[in-house]
């Protein structure tokens, strides 16, 4: 099973899905999460943070947190992350799925080929939705929080971002490896 999504998303990779995966990305990251984060504040009347944004938080500072944004902005935040925030990952996920495939697809011929990094992407988006079901318990079950729910919500909250720094770490490396590789002319491996 593993094996035929990899397939398929190491086949479907390239500048076409790229930029169909872009322009879905840029209306969520760009539109919808902002307009959210924005309504948040409104309904709230002040500028509140947001959890999914914090690298990591204790159990107290998720209670503070989530007690400034009043009844009305915990129903909103909990509805927006049952809502928005379910499609969001999907966007970035295949949005990152096209970048990593395509890139590792073009260094491929110089002898790269790790097999399944291009599914890297999808432990991201299960960090993120673990994530989110903890928000949102936390944001339905306000004021009583358990330190260890919010303590494990803050997990996921990390391991997200963390993941989401060696993606792009990793990609950051494989586009100068195909940079190096063809301004020195590399010579390309028949396989």
């Amino acid at each position: 099973m593993l094996q035929k999504i990899a397939d398929f998303f190491w086949r479907i990779a390239g500048w076409k899905t790229f930029v169909a995966a872009l322009l879905i990305y840029i209306v969520f990251g760009a539109v919808v999460m902002p307009k959210g984060a924005q309504m948040m504040q409104q309904i709230s009347g002040k500028n509140v943070e947001i959890l999914d944004l914090q690298f990591g938080y204790t159990p107290e500072k998720a209670r503070a947190i989530i007690s400034q944004y009043g009844d009305n902005g915990r129903a909103f935040a909990a509805k927006f992350e049952l809502i928005a925030d379910t499609f969001y990952p999907i966007s970035y996920t295949f949005l990152f799925l096209m970048i990593m495939g395509w890139v590792f697809k073009l260094l491929a011929p110089y002898g790269f080929r790790i097999r399944y990094i291009h599914l890297l992407p999808f432990l991201v988006m299960l960090a993120d939705y673990s994530e989110n079901a903890c928000i949102v318990s936390m944001l339905k079950g306000y004021p009583d929080i358990s330190d260890r729910l919010a303590t494990i919500s803050s997990l996921f909250t990390s391991l997200k971002w963390s993941l989401l720094a060696v993606q792009t770490f990793i990609i950051a490396v494989a586009l100068w490896l195909l940079t190096f590789y063809r301004m020195t002319k590399g010579k390309v491996i028949k396989g």
